[in-house]
């Protein structure tokens, strides 16, 4: 089996130019969208986690940023909790979408982070094993690149890694905003679109008052929920996923991202209930 990730890396730069275009016909065609929604993505659930510099860029405080950081439950302890819980990691070498990309703007050779005895049936020259510690620090890394994690059940993952059942593989993504294969949430079914959401109570709101027109958070967003009307910065809140990235580029401090640190713990406790990718011993 583990012939088919062989063979799904050096074929996907051929499919993943026409991304977009599939991905618009599942709006055109009920058939389609319906083959594409069982084969492809039936059960997927991945959640955008704002990022950790954005959250504090965006605290009003007087104290440091260090020490608002110890304070303040931020939206990577979604996946650094699941990580402290899992027994078997797999680090990827490469991330597929940008090597199928040719991305310029991000490294390819920071990749997914794979939990569960699905890592198991990985290729090893795809990446390495790794303990809970070594991973959390990758995850902290990848953050550092400018990279947002995205966490959850991904059937697309299982497909071309041959992982096994659903429950046996957990995907946390570090997606950059120009190959992120997510990115075609912007053209695909509704149906589908839903399946990968922004983490719970997280909002990003813009303060037209403020805001100066210049484009930025436009150019950044990868679903495309951000547009200029009338010389001022408008989002689409069904499109949003919550990543933060357009508040980190606001230089006018017209954009401002909200969450209630409550709906950490919840994420963590929802996600670690669809799984089976074992607890280490005391």
């Amino acid at each position: 089996m583990k012939l088919i990730p062989r063979v799904a890396v050096p074929t996907m730069k051929y499919f993943f130019g026409s991304r977009y275009a599939l991905a618009a016909f599942t709006k055109k065609s009920k058939m389609f969208n319906k083959i594409v929604m069982k084969s492809l993505f039936d059960k997927d659930d991945m959640v955008v986690l704002p990022k950790d510099k954005v959250v504090l860029k965006n605290i009003k405080t007087d104290i440091s940023i260090e020490d608002a950081g110890e304070r303040t439950v931020l939206p990577s302890e979604v996946v650094n909790e699941m990580l402290r819980r899992a027994d078997k990691i797999f680090i990827m070498n490469f991330c597929l979408c940008r090597r199928s990309s040719k991305c310029e703007d991000y490294p390819v050779d920071h990749g997914c982070v794979f939990l569960g005895s699905g890592t198991d049936r990985i290729p090893p020259e795809f990446g390495r094993k790794a303990t809970s510690e070594e991973a959390i620090e990758y995850i902290k890394e990848c953050g550092d690149l400018g990279l947002v994690h995205i966490i959850g059940r991904n059937k697309l993952d299982r497909i071309w890694l041959s992982t096994g059942k659903k429950n046996e593989l957990l995907t946390i993504c570090n997606c950059c905003p120009c190959c992120c294969l997510w990115n075609v949430t912007r053209n695909i079914s509704d149906e589908i679109g839903s399946l990968f959401k922004r983490m719970e109570t997280v909002e990003v709101t813009i303060d037209s008052e403020k805001c100066v027109g210049c484009g930025k958070c436009v150019d950044i967003c990868f679903t495309k929920a951000i547009t200029l009307e009338d010389g001022k910065a408008s989002i689409d809140d069904v499109l949003c996923r919550g990543c933060g990235r357009c508040l980190e580029k606001c230089n006018s401090d017209a954009i401002s991202l909200s969450y209630d640190p409550e709906s950490v713990s919840s994420e963590i406790d929802r996600i670690a209930s669809m799984y089976s990718f074992g607890k280490k011993e005391d």
